[in-house]
C-alpha cells in the first residue's frame, strides 16, 4: 500500500531520530542539545513510540541498539524509550509555548514522497539478509529484519545503516547504489546513507565505468559557477574547488579528475589563446575575466589543473598529472551537425544579450566567435566537451530548442553517459538555467 510521507530532506541534512541517537553513545537521552529543535524531537519521539508499540521483545530491541551503538544500553530498553518520549515531548511543548528555539531549518510546507511500504519493506529486508552473516552477532540480522518487517521499514533501514557503519561492513558500489535508491524512496537527505558507510570505491580514473554525474560537470560546469548573471561570494579557487568536489553518489575524485581532463585537453590543444579566451568568456557570461588580472587563457587553464591535481593528491597521494586518455571520433560528426543546426539561433542570442549601452555591447563581437570556437573544441579537443559547452551556451543565453532537437540531444547525452538532469531541463521553457 502506498502512503504519502514528508520528505525527510526538508528538515534534516543527515541522520535523525533513534538511529542518530544511538550513534552518539554516552550522551544525553536526546541528540537535540543546543543545536536541536522540535523537528529533531518529533523524529526521536515518533521512532521511540514505534518501537514501544511494536510488541518486539526487549531483548530484540537491546540487540539492535547494542549493534548500532557499540555499547550495551542495558536490559530495560522499553524504559529507556519511554524516557526518550518524555524528553522529546517536553522539547516540543517548550517550542509550542513560544520559548526560544534553535530551529534553523526551512520554513513552509515540506514536500511529500509516496512510499510503497510493502515494496520498501521487502527491499530493506533483502539488504539485511544479504549481509547478516557479516554483522556483529548471529541475532543482529534477525533483529533488524524484525524491525523493518514488523515495525517500520524506514526506521528499520536507518537502524540497519547505523549497524553497518558501526560494525563496519564494507559494501560494493552496486550495493551502495541500492541503499541510495531505498533512501531516495523515503525522501532521505543524501548524506544519511553516504556519511560513515564503508564503500569499496573503484578508482576515479577507471574509464570502463559508466559516468555517475547527475548534471553538468567539468569545464562547462565551472563556467556556470562563474556565470556573470549571478552573484557569487566565493573566491576563484573556491569556485574551482566547488566544481572539483564530489557530491553524494560520486566516486571520490571523479569531479576533480573530469575537470582536470577538460583543462588539460584545452590547454594542450592547437586552439589559439584568443579562441580559448573567447570560449571561456562566452561560457561564463563574462562572470570572471582572467585577463583583468593579467592571466592568459592557458595560465587560467593551468590554474584550474593545479587546483584539481591538489584535490586528487588528497585522495591519492601518488597522483601525477599525465596525458588525458585518447578521445574517440565516433560522435564528432553528430555533434557538429547539432551545432550547425542551432548556430544561427545561438549567434543571435549572444549578439542580443542585454548590456548597458547597447551601442557598445561586447556581445556584438563575442557573438562572432561563439560557433567557430565551439567547432574547434569539437574537432580539435573533445566532442563530449564541445557538446557540454553547447548545452551550457543554450542555457546561459536562453536559446530555445525544438522538441526534435531535445529528443536528439537526450539520445546524444545518453551516448556520452550524461546524468538524468543534464539535458532534461531544456525541455521546460520556464526552467531556471
Amino acid at each position: 500500500m502506498e502512503e504519502p510521507r514528508e520528505a525527510r530532506f526538508w528538515n534534516f541534512e543527515g541522520d535523525f531520530g533513534i538511529s542518530l541517537l544511538i550513534a552518539k553513545p554516552g550522551t544525553s537521552l536526546t541528540p537535540m542539545g543546543p543545536d536541536g529543535d522540535a523537528d529533531d524531537a518529533r523524529a526521536l519521539r515518533d521512532d521511540a513510540r514505534l518501537l514501544l508499540d511494536s510488541g518486539l521483545p526487549a531483548e530484540t530491541l537491546r540487540t539492535v541498539w547494542r549493534a548500532g551503538a557499540g555499547e550495551d544500553p542495558g536490559p530495560d530498553v522499553p524504559a529507556l524509550l519511554r524516557r526518550i518520549v518524555e524528553s522529546a515531548e517536553d522539547r516540543i511543548a517548550r517550542e509550542a509555548a513560544g520559548l526560544p528555539s534553535d530551529d534553523t531549518f526551512l520554513d513552509g510546507i515540506p514536500p511529500m514522497v509516496t512510499v510503497d511500504e510493502p515494496a520498501t519493506r521487502k527491499a530493506v529486508c533483502a539488504e539485511v539478509r544479504a549481509v547478516s552473516h557479516l554483522l556483529t552477532g548471529p541475532d543482529v540480522g534477525a533483529a533488524l529484519e524484525r524491525v523493518a518487517a514488523e515495525v517500520d521499514a524506514d526506521l528499520g533501514f536507518r537502524l540497519f545503516l547505523r549497524v553497518m557503519k558501526e560494525t563496519p561492513v564494507a559494501v560494493s558500489l552496486e550495493r551502495y547504489d541500492r541503499y541510495l535508491t531505498i533512501g531516495e524512496a523515503f525522501g532521505y537527505p543524501g548524506f544519511l546513507v553516504h556519511v560513515g558507510l564503508d564503500v569499496r570505491w573503484p578508482r576515479y580514473d577507471d574509464v570502463s565505468l559508466p559516468r555517475r554525474f547527475e548534471y553538468d560537470f567539468g569545464f562547462s560546469y565551472l563556467a556556470g559557477r562563474f556565470d556573470g548573471e549571478w552573484q557569487y561570494s566565493y573566491t576563484v579557487d573556491e569556485g574551482i574547488r566547488g566544481v572539483a568536489s564530489d557530491y553524494v553518489g560520486l566516486v571520490p575524485g571523479t569531479s576533480a579528475y573530469a575537470l582536470l581532463q577538460d583543462a588539460l585537453r584545452l590547454s594542450r590543444s592547437p586552439m589559439s589563446d584568443d579562441a580559448l579566451t573567447a570560449l571561456w568568456l562566452v561560457a561564463s557570461v563574462r562572470g570572471y575575466i582572467p585577463q583583468d588580472e593579467g592571466v592568459g587563457a592557458r595560465q587560467w587553464l593551468h590554474r584550474i589543473a593545479e587546483v584539481c591535481a591538489g584535490l586528487l593528491r588528497e585522495i591519492d597521494p601518488g597522483f601525477t598529472v599525465g596525458a588525458p586518455p585518447p578521445v574517440g571520433p565516433e560522435t564528432l560528426d553528430v555533434v557538429l551537425r547539432e551545432l550547425g543546426e542551432i548556430a544561427p539561433a545561438l549567434t543571435r542570442a549572444v549578439h542580443d544579450f542585454p548590456w548597458y549601452g547597447a551601442c557598445t555591447s561586447p556581445w556584438f563581437e563575442r557573438s562572432r566567435t561563439v560557433v567557430p570556437a565551439l567547432e574547434q573544441v569539437v574537432e580539435q579537443v573533445d566532442p563530449d566537451l564541445g557538446f557540454r559547452l553547447l548545452l551550457r551556451y543554450v542555457r546561459a543565453y536562453d536559446v530555445r530548442v525544438t522538441d526534435e532537437q531535445y529528443a536528439r540531444w537526450t539520445a546524444l547525452g545518453d551516448r556520452f553517459g550524461y546524468g538524468r538532469e543534464h539535458v532534461a531541463d531544456l525541455a521546460d521553457p520556464h526552467a531556471e538555467r
